[in-house]
């Protein structure tokens, strides 16, 4: 070669950072460069003369002989191998060896130019990443889940066998085509899927995230969750690849169906609704209510459901609950088909450790009980962005067991940090326990290992967390096998299910339960009942059903607050429970009933002692704050099988024999008889009745005139109810009266009344003959937030003048929540109506009432004027003068004879009603009556 090219080649061979040397053709060193001497531990100047092979590993030597002999035969002029040396300072090095044959001026081959080039460390690079892919390509085949990968802006998108499996495609292809997959989403389906992933294109998403149907080969739909995101960008910020999941959601969507129609079959109202007061759940009772169906009533403003005035109403009690505090209160709705019911309203709080995440909603039809009160995941991205991504936890062990990797949720459920869990044994990282056999559960990382396929784990597994927190868990385990087929580790991919164990749980507690003082509920009760009789025999023993109700506990809300009375009633129930044996059950039946089930052999005065002793007990009082509380009970027992041998009928017969206690004094025990049940049964039949009069609005209003006595004038009205049944019979008002009262029907009554009084004295008015109407006011009526609203309303929808009305409202009403009490009644004197005090003398006939309330009128009782003992006719002349005195208008009733009009006239009481001078007649009576009234003489009489 000319001699600048050996210049050059020299000064290219000694400076070279690649080992290269010159070889005989018997494989020996010529010369050595620097870089080959460092390589094989040895100057380069030792090297000349030395073998080439001593280097070489000795599995690398037939290989290298093999070559270098067709090289020296002529049959090829170079060749290259990657081969392992062993250098003299120790270990083995992987070079990549590129051999070129030299020949002479006369073309022989003369020896050969050897260039070598250490790729050990890129060898082990490509080794770990190949380790790292084999590892992915286990955990995504564990998974359930499949895997895509999209590189953006082309037709196809790569994909997992598990994601072709999914889709109904080809498992053995591992691309598809982005047309097939858009035609095989259900077309209701597609604009959201498009929409999410242009969302998220466009930067305004931050992921994919969408549920969809695809059509699989069979024509079956099967529903699937489509997640992913951006995993690699441009320089310039350009979307250049996505990645995600899709998972088989067939199993969760039938587990969350199958809770629905449990829920949905639940005799009670349930929802949920989140901290922001949004709806998140309801079931079929719920959704009914508002006549809403479920995807529109979901994710609702709870105001914009319910309206404006009944969230304002139930606003306290809302942020109660959100401050964690339940709540159980009553309100009267009407549902959508009309129907007026009573309802047991109770926010439970969802409590999560510190915060209360919302609260569930349970709505108790109590109308037929209430009598006279009303109480109360996401995943994650391909290669180790696709584990971070998974929404179960995932953990790989080697072939000992010991962990190797966990993704984030597998370490948020554990406790413990990857980096501290490496080279940690399975069972460390991730005990598991068995709350029902209570003892540790064998990993399922050991036994498939062991095994060599996959495991699932066994139910009722739970998972303690480093930080004492446990989980319940389901899993699937499988091995990890190299190319090879050898055994190199496991991975377990495990999800938390306890909140929907819990969810459940708790929905079937509450179901079962009263919130107010944990007893169980009547449908507790009634299956605990329903068992008891399907194990009774012929011979078996009697047992009981015992319905207790407690006494006037309407005046212990009244008086001291529905919070108060709420304590009372869990004390009562603590007490009743402790009274009772093992194997008797106490239940709650609403407001302050309860049912008790004696469901072992008793006899009567076996009955008789227990309830002697449940009524001493409930009459020792009652400490409530500063207060305390003196109840008494009613009971009513009922025997197996003498009254009957149906759950329905024995709860029933309890119930009428209770009504017998009740009515026979309070405070006592009676038992079922058969005179009973035809009473309770007509009884039943004037409800079933009245609360039909009540829906067709069947009653009509009389008319009872008071007079100024000594003038002659009328001054005014009283509007009586009156019931006449469809053959013309009437039902007395002091029948239907109580009987309305304790349906719970007597606020719509009371109403109508005050509405139809209104019309009736417009229309007088309207005729020149303007007459001023009393309407007697019922404690419901009273009681009710919106009565004062109620007036309001009469007068104006009736254009009546508000001094052409009188209400009238007994002592009673004005016993409890004084403060309350004028609070109302100065707004009803606000508005210009006349309030009149009805019955007085006959309650606690009290001054302090006369001077607390803006009372116009005081009604003399006719039980004054009917008794003849003298000092019933004191106190008759002492209310006259005390209402005199006080500047009151003062009436009497019920006078029926001119001796008690004389008595009346001489005490200087001259405003009287009564049968003296007409008894209740109907608007066109009462019309005809004022004429002839009119043409009488006008009395004037006295002392």
């Amino acid at each position: 070669m000319p001699e600048h090219h050996a210049q050059m080649f020299n000064v290219v061979f000694q400076h070279a950072r690649l080992g290269m040397a010159l070889v005989s053709l018997d494989g020996r060193y010529i010369t050595v460069n620097d870089a080959l001497g460092q390589m094989l531990g040895v100057p380069a100047s030792e090297l000349a003369g030395q073998a080439a092979e001593q280097f070489i590993h000795p599995d690398d030597l037939p290989v290298n002989s093999a070559e270098f002999s067709a090289l020296r035969n002529g049959s090829q002029r170079e060749f290259t191998a990657v081969q392992r040396y062993s250098p003299r300072t120790g270990g083995v090095l992987w070079l990549e060896v590129s051999v070129v044959a030299v020949t002479d001026e006369r073309g022989q081959l003369a020896c050969a130019v050897t260039q070598l080039r250490d790729v050990t460390a890129e060898r082990a690079q490509a080794e770990r990443l190949q380790a790292l892919s084999d590892q992915l390509d286990v955990a995504v085949q564990a998974t359930e889940d499949g895997v895509w990968d999209w590189p953006v802006g082309t037709p196809w998108v790569q994909v997992t066998e598990r994601w072709q499996v999914l889709m109904g495609g080809d498992p053995q292809a591992r691309r598809a085509s982005l047309r097939w997959w858009w035609q095989r989403i259900h077309r209701a389906d597609r604009p959201q899927v498009r929409s999410q992933l242009q969302a998220h294109l466009a930067g305004t998403r931050p992921n994919v995230d969408v549920v969809h149907r695809a059509l699989l080969p069979d024509g079956h739909w099967r529903w699937l969750a489509f997640r992913g995101r951006i995993v690699k960008r441009s320089p310039e910020g350009r979307p250049v690849r996505m990645a995600g999941t899709l998972t088989d959601i067939e199993d969760r969507l039938q587990t969350q169906q199958d809770l629905q129609i449990l829920l949905d079959h639940l005799p009670v109202m349930i929802g949920y609704w989140d901290a922001q007061q949004r709806n998140r759940f309801g079931n079929q009772r719920y959704v009914d209510w508002y006549a809403q169906p479920p995807a529109q009533l979901h994710g609702q403003q709870l105001r914009d459901v319910i309206g404006p005035d009944l969230y304002a109403r139930n606003r306290p009690f809302i942020e109660k609950a959100l401050q964690g505090e339940p709540q159980s209160f009553e309100r009267r709705i009407t549902t959508p088909d009309g129907r007026v019911l009573d309802t047991l309203l109770q926010y439970i709080p969802d409590r999560r450790g510190p915060d209360v995440r919302g609260f569930y909603v349970l709505g108790t039809d109590i109308t037929a009980y209430r009598q006279t009160e009303q109480d109360l995941d996401a995943q994650r991205e391909l290669s180790r962005i696709t584990l971070e991504a998974i929404g179960d936890g995932v953990i790989t062990t080697d072939a000992d067991g010991r962990v190797t990797f966990m993704n984030p949720v597998a370490q948020r459920l554990t406790g413990w940090q990857e980096a501290e869990a490496v080279r940690q044994p399975i069972e460390q990282v991730m005990p598991l326990w068995n709350d029902q056999a209570r003892r540790a559960v064998l990993n399922p990382i050991r036994v498939t290992l062991r095994e060599r396929q996959v495991v699932r784990l066994s139910s009722n597994a739970a998972l303690r967390s480093r930080l004492g927190g446990v989980a319940h868990i389901e899993d699937t385990a499988a091995p990890i096998f190299d190319r090879r087929g050898d055994l190199i580790g496991g991975v377990i991919v495990f999800h938390d299910v306890t909140e929907k164990q819990h969810l459940a749980e708790r929905m079937s507690h509450l179901a079962r339960h009263d919130h107010l003082t944990g007893l169980p509920n009547r449908t507790t009760l009634l299956d605990q009942l329903a068992l008891t009789l399907e194990q009774a025999g012929p011979q078996q023993p009697a047992f009981a059903v015992l319905f207790v109700d407690l006494d006037e506990f309407k005046q212990v809300n009244d008086t001291l607050g529905h919070a108060l009375g709420d304590e009372v009633l869990r004390q009562v129930a603590a007490r009743l429970q402790l009274e009772m044996r093992s194997t008797d059950v106490v239940a709650r039946q609403g407001g302050d009933e309860f049912l008790i089930l004696l469901a072992e052999a008793v006899t009567a005065p076996e009955i008789q002692a227990i309830g002697e002793r449940l009524l001493r007990t409930l009459r020792r009082p009652f400490d409530v704050g500063e207060h305390h509380v003196t109840v008494s009970a009613s009971l009513g027992a009922a025997l197996y099988p003498g009254d009957g041998t149906d759950a329905d009928i024995l709860i029933r017969r309890a119930d009428a024999a209770m009504y017998r206690a009740k009515a026979e004094g309070r405070d006592r025990l009676r038992f079922y008889d058969a005179q009973l049940d035809a009473q309770v049964r007509e009884q039943q039949v004037m409800m079933r009745a009245l609360r039909t009069a009540v829906q067709a609005q069947a009653f009509h209003l009389v008319y009872q005139p008071q007079v100024n006595v000594r003038t002659g004038a009328v001054v005014g009205v009283e509007a009586l109810l009156r019931w006449t049944l469809p053959d013309g019979s009437s039902v007395s008002p002091a029948t239907f009266i109580p009987l309305a009262e304790r349906m719970g029907v007597m606020l719509h009554l009371g109403t109508w009344v005050l509405r139809e009084a209104a019309r009736q004295a417009q229309a007088w008015r309207q005729a020149g003959a303007p007459t001023r109407v009393a309407v007697n006011v019922s404690a419901a009526q009273f009681q009710d937030p919106q009565f004062v609203a109620a007036v309001r309303a009469a007068l104006a929808d009736h254009l009546l003048p508000a001094e052409l009305l009188e209400l009238e409202v007994t002592e009673t009403l004005l016993m409890h929540d004084v403060p309350r009490v004028r609070q109302v009644l100065q707004e009803l004197k606000g508005l210009g109506v006349t309030l009149s005090l009805d019955d007085f003398g006959t309650g606690y006939s009290s001054l302090r009432y006369l001077q607390a309330f803006p009372i116009d009128t005081l009604k003399i009782d006719r039980s004054f004027l009917s008794s003849e003992h003298q000092g019933d006719q004191v106190i008759l002349g002492a209310i006259v003068s005390l209402g005199r005195t006080l500047g009151l208008q003062v009436i009497a009733e019920g006078v029926e004879t001119p001796a008690q009009e004389r008595l009346l006239l001489a005490l200087g009481c001259e405003w009287m009603q009564g049968f003296l001078y007409a008894r209740p007649m109907t608007v066109d009576e009462l019309d005809l009556w004022r004429g002839a009234w009119g043409q009488r003489r006008t009395r004037v009489s006295g002392p």
